[in-house]
């Protein structure tokens, strides 16, 4: 079939094809937001459509995705594999190795001696796996077989959870070495085993030739690459969105290299993986071509390209003739004969898992992993992806494997891929079991040992009144010593998922989406700003960590982040925002979703910030005013630990104001205690009843004898003994809870910082009615009113909540811990 009349047949089926094409992509972004709830990469979800599209051999499906990659397959993976390149730096190739890079070359090397003793299983020519007996073959097989398709892996990491521990930084940079090695190979033996044409066939320097010049314009595309990334930059600084012209001029540039390199009859895709090694891996113009170029792919190409290989698997000769066409018409006809070969795919599987598994737990036991860890680190290694289903494709089509082999390979790749995050979550547990668990909140931290803080940071707007927080909480223990773990959340979305790399220190993954890096170094550049600013009084580390994560999963990474540094409290935004004329926003949905639950799950205390501004009030050098709100329970006594803390800087004017029951408070207090005693004494159901509220109230009785020992203690050391400076002490008598809010009003112009407890365990008649008409009962009664928009516009609120201890080791009263 020619060009015109496969145009004409395009034409003539376009809105068909758009349908169906259209089907593909939904239908494939549907069953990836299920599967993902198992963290099953995309790739399983584009493979699993593909082979059910497969069963059903819905004709005009396959004919228009055949007629459409039949002209372009040749050369649709080569943007996949130009990204791919892009990613990689080829000069640590020439550098001593890294602990990585051993773990991916012993992983290469076992896998290559492993297909080496299976040679005569796998080169039988009746039913061996590869058809075509060559070194060519027995080589591209080892090599495909060793490769570890790094973009599955590093995605795998992030929604895993697994990038910040060991194994996990570990296996990402062997992932990306091991890729790089094994694909470069490929693209080599591309170089070697081509066709040179039948008039040059016959010369012996043909082939020397055609090589030399390929390797030279991979080198002229270095130097042309880096002169491009240079002109771009500086026609587009820094903090301005880049031209779109600009990239697009880029990408032509890079397509352009790729074409002279195909054009020495090198194929396009193995020049494009050549050409993207070549092109700089670190720069601005780099990383937002990676992402846009793998946002396209992940969206559109992929899906398609996955689903063009699976229901070739399905066409016979007499789908052809039904659609009128004969196989002399070019059109690629893939004879399926079963029975279906099983045991080729437990083979072909068992031998790259072996293989990678004996060279990267060697490795990884020779690094200091334990068993279990280093066989995680060899599975999670052996994780296959798209590059693999593009090789068994152009394999068969050369004829070096037969149909069988074909397709075992491609159900050999999605078996791999359903397994490997089963290994992921294997080694998050293996992590999280071996964290040494301690109490962790303000009350139990140790004065004469640094304090650690996890603060989460929705963009660079966040730093300076988390900043004053940080400065006025350091002094309260380890003598001015402060850790801080600095949280950037960052949403996954298709658009930053695009742009996931390898990281580096304690973020096993980065993203390089242009606003989210903007962004990143904004809050980078203020953090640096306030470390450098106080680092000379005590001591002030600041560690910054990556959470990428969809909102409802983004709270696990703060979690583990608190977790793993046993920080004792974790500071996070407010997720609504002041606007200019005072009032509060709406404010995303998504980001409240991740306070709630990490109110619910954190292993330590957690504090909820109200910003109004109080960051930006302190140039004046001039003490601020903090007043600590005190009624009584757990999270208020947290909240009085805290303004403990606090007291001790001397920019802080701290005052603790008690509330307490007046009178007619008392009154209803007693009648309500009646009510419950006199509940406690009828039998029936209405005992049981009453037993509960009898229950409540002696907890609620408990709770205030500890209440009031603790803010003894408290006054005792801070207000009477002036253990801090500028500490003040205010006891007002309120009825209930209008009287309290009236209270809190008086005092909204003098204070600039409010300081709270969530009050979950608070049984008080001042607070009675109030959660009815809360808008955020995360905040509790009287952080939802604090933080209103009728409150204040210029006192900022922090909301705190004390760990409880009980949720760890599952009891239903502190008397049965074993502390």
């Amino acid at each position: 079939m020619d060009c015109s009349m496969t145009s004409s047949i395009l034409s003539a089926n376009y809105n068909t094809i758009l349908f169906e094409f259209g089907v593909i992509l939904v239908t494939s972004k549907i069953l990836y937001a299920l599967l993902r709830k198992l963290y099953q990469p995309r790739i399983f979800s584009d493979l699993l459509l593909g082979i059910v599209l497969a069963q059903f051999r819905v004709l005009s499906l396959t004919n228009a995705i055949n007629l459409v990659f039949g002209k372009i397959g040749g050369f649709v993976f080569a943007p996949y594999l130009f990204a791919l390149g892009v990613e990689m730096d080829p000069s640590a190739l020439l550098d001593a190795p890294t602990a990585e890079a051993a773990v991916a070359y012993a992983g290469i090397f076992s896998t290559a001696i492993l297909v080496t003793l299976f040679h005569t299983p796998i080169m039988r020519s009746t039913s061996g796996i590869v058809h075509e007996h060559s070194l060519r073959a027995f080589l591209g097989l080892a090599a495909a077989l060793a490769n570890t398709a790094s973009p599955v892996l590093t995605r795998l990491a992030t929604d895993l959870k697994i990038a910040k521990t060991a194994v996990g930084r570990l296996a990402v940079g062997a992932g990306i070495a091991s890729d790089m090695l094994t694909t470069l190979l490929i693209a080599l033996g591309s170089m070697v085993w081509r066709d040179t044409g039948t008039e040059q066939a016959a010369s012996p320097f043909a082939q020397p030739a055609l090589t030399a010049a390929v390797l030279a314009v991979v080198v002229m595309s270095g130097f042309v690459s880096r002169a491009m990334a240079e002109w771009v930059d500086g026609r587009n600084p820094e903090g301005r969105r880049m031209r779109g012209f600009d990239l697009s001029l880029v990408a032509l540039v890079a397509a352009t290299l790729c074409w002279f390199s195909s054009a020495l009859r090198l194929d396009v895709n193995m020049a494009a993986f050549l050409v993207g090694l070549a092109f700089p891996s670190e720069g601005r113009v780099s990383r937002l071509l990676v992402s846009k170029i793998n946002l396209v792919l992940s969206s559109f190409v992929l899906p398609l390209y996955v689903a063009h290989v699976c229901l070739s698997l399905r066409q016979t000769t007499d789908d052809v003739e039904a659609a009128g066409l004969s196989k002399d018409e070019g059109f690629r006809v893939y004879v399926m004969e079963l029975p279906f070969p099983w045991w080729k795919v437990f083979f072909v599987t068992a031998m790259g898992t072996l293989g990678k598994l004996v060279g990267c737990a060697a490795a990884g036991l020779l690094r200091g992993l334990g068993w279990l860890e280093a066989l995680a680190l060899g599975l999670l290694l052996n994780v296959k992806g798209y590059f693999h289903v593009y090789c068994a494709l152009a394999a068969f089509e050369a004829g070096i494997v037969t149909d069988k082999s074909f397709m075992a390979i491609i159900f050999m790749v999605a078996l791999n891929v359903a397994a490997t995050p089963m290994v992921g979550m294997a080694i998050a547990s293996w992590a999280r079991r071996s964290v040494q668990w301690r109490l962790m909140g303000l009350q139990h931290h140790d004065p004469s040992t640094e304090l650690r803080l996890v603060v989460g940071l929705h963009g660079p707007q966040d730093v300076p009144t988390l900043a004053f927080l940080m400065e006025a909480l350091r002094w309260g223990g380890g003598n001015g010593e402060l850790a801080v773990y600095a949280v950037d959340m960052v949403q996954l979305t298709d658009q930053t998922a695009a742009a996931i790399v390898k990281g580096g220190g304690f973020d096993g993954v980065t993203v390089v989406d242009e606003e989210v890096s903007e962004m990143r170094k904004l809050i980078g550049e203020a953090l640096d700003a306030y470390q450098a600013e106080r680092g000379g009084e005590g001591v002030v580390r600041v560690r910054r960590v990556l959470a990428l994560s969809s909102f409802p999963d983004m709270h696990s990474d703060i979690c583990i982040c608190a977790e793993d540094a046993m920080a004792a409290l974790v500071l996070l935004p407010f997720h609504k925002r002041q606007r200019a004329d005072g009032a509060m926003e709406a404010g995303h949905l998504g980001l409240r979703l991740v306070n709630q639950k990490v109110l619910q799950l954190a292993p330590c205390s957690v504090g909820i910030l109200v910003d109004r501004g109080r960051g930006k009030q302190q140039a004046d050098g001039a003490p601020q005013g903090v007043v600590v709100v005190f009624i009584g329970g757990a999270d208020d006594r947290e909240a009085l630990t805290l303004a403990s803390f606090m007291s001790k800087h001397s920019g802080v004017r701290l005052t603790a104001l008690r509330v307490v029951q007046n009178a007619t408070a008392q009154a209803r207090a007693r009648a309500r205690t009646s009510l419950f005693e006199s509940k406690s004494r009828r039998g029936g159901s209405a005992g049981s009843a009453g037993s509960s509220a009898s229950s409540a109230l002696g907890q609620e009785e408990l709770q205030m004898q500890v209440d009031d020992k603790f803010f003894a203690e408290f006054y005792r050391k801070h207000v009477a003994g002036g253990g801090g400076k500028g500490m003040g002490y205010m006891e007002k008598h309120v009825g209930d809870g209008a009287e309290l809010v009236a209270v809190l009003r008086a005092l909204q112009a003098e204070y600039r910082l409010f300081v709270v407890g969530r009050g979950r365990d608070r049984w008080s008649v001042l607070t009675e009615g109030l959660e009815e008409w809360s808008e955020c009962l995360e905040l509790g009664p009287v952080g939802d009113i604090l933080a209103s928009s009728d409150f204040s516009t210029t006192a900022s609120v922090l909301i705190v909540q004390q760990y409880d201890a009980k949720k760890h080791y599952k009891v239903i009263d502190e008397e049965f811990m074993p502390l």
